[in-house]
């Protein structure tokens, strides 16, 4: 399963405390329809190496890595674009990314009046 992808209906944001041993600034789970989970986004600071993306079997979804920087367009994205997906790339063991975005949509529809 090199591609799939699954559409988000709901979602969570962490911002997290310095303390926090895996070195996470801030956090935030991509959920189906049904509450399962799709994916667990990871945002670091500048400065704090960033764990590799992979797919945890054991939980049935990918763990996804981004600078901090990515954080505030993550959550617009999430709050402002329907319908939105969460595409999974997996060409393990060369490379695995993941992606949100949208579906095809007419260009300019927010601005209609």
């Amino acid at each position: 399963m090199p591609v799939t992808t699954k559409e988000i209906s709901t979602y969570g944001v962490n911002i997290i405390s310095d303390a926090e041993p895996n070195k996470l600034a801030a956090t935030i789970w991509l959920f189906d329809s049904g509450g399962k989970g799709i994916a667990f986004m990871r945002f670091y600071l500048p400065g704090n190496p960033m764990a590799p993306n992979q797919f945890r079997a054991d939980l049935g979804y990918p763990l996804v890595s981004y600078p901090y920087a990515e954080l505030e367009t993550m959550v617009d994205i999430l709050r402002n674009e329907k319908p939105l997906y969460f595409t999974w790339f997996d060409y393990t063991p060369t490379r695995c990314f993941g992606s949100v975005g949208t579906s095809r949509e007419p260009v300019g529809e927010s601005e209609r009046v």
